[in-house]
């Protein structure tokens, strides 16, 4: 047996590594992509390294579980999403991983692709129209893809962006064009924090 002054410094070096190895834990970066979390009025997601601030007139729904993320072979995670009051507008954020095919389609390879790809999948009439295509750089250089278009006269757009090995995706719709406005420069507003 080891006298006590041995057996508590031993204590004080077990207790100083479980301390030293919490400190390291919370400071590591998310596992998951579906990591993130807010604060404020941030979405912020340690995974991607990202910070979305979603514009005032919309307030957040609760994150999504990360036990969606627990299928190995799963390669799509919701991520964030905001609406406006009780009505169906707002924003619904996504990351695909690239480069994985799913069960419908060939795996994404880059933000203009996928884009292409939903653009070619829709129909002019009477309920879309005034469908248009473009790209934006922001103030960080993120490139972002954008599809707009009306659904029943109602403003909405897809933005895309690649992160990583991943696709984030920004799904927004709004009453009017002011509204929609406001939540795509907020997606475009978005920011790397690493």
């Amino acid at each position: 047996m080891y006298p006590a002054t041995i057996r508590l410094r031993i204590l004080a070096l077990a207790a100083l590594a479980l301390l030293t190895a919490a400190a390291v834990y919370t400071q590591s970066p998310a596992q998951s992509p579906t990591g993130g979390h807010i604060a404020g009025n941030a979405y912020l997601n340690g995974y991607f390294h990202i910070a979305y601030t979603w514009p005032g007139i919309l307030k957040p729904l609760p994150l999504p579980s990360a036990a969606q993320d627990s299928t190995p072979s799963q390669y799509a995670f919701a991520l964030f999403s905001a609406r406006q009051g009780d009505q169906p507008y707002g924003v619904v954020v996504s990351a695909e991983k690239l480069n994985v095919a799913g069960p419908h389609s060939t795996g994404l390879k880059t933000s203009a692709e996928f884009i292409d790809r939903l653009a070619n999948s829709l129909r002019p009439g009477p309920v879309l129209s005034n469908i248009t295509r473009s790209e934006k750089k922001n103030a960080q250089g993120m490139t972002f893809s954008e599809l707009d278009f009306l659904m029943n006269g109602q403003p909405s757009s897809t933005i895309a962006t690649q992160v990583g090995g991943y696709l984030l995706v920004f799904k927004c719709n709004a009453k009017s064009a002011a509204e929609i406005a406001q939540i795509k420069n907020s997606v475009f507003a978005m920011r790397l924090t690493k």
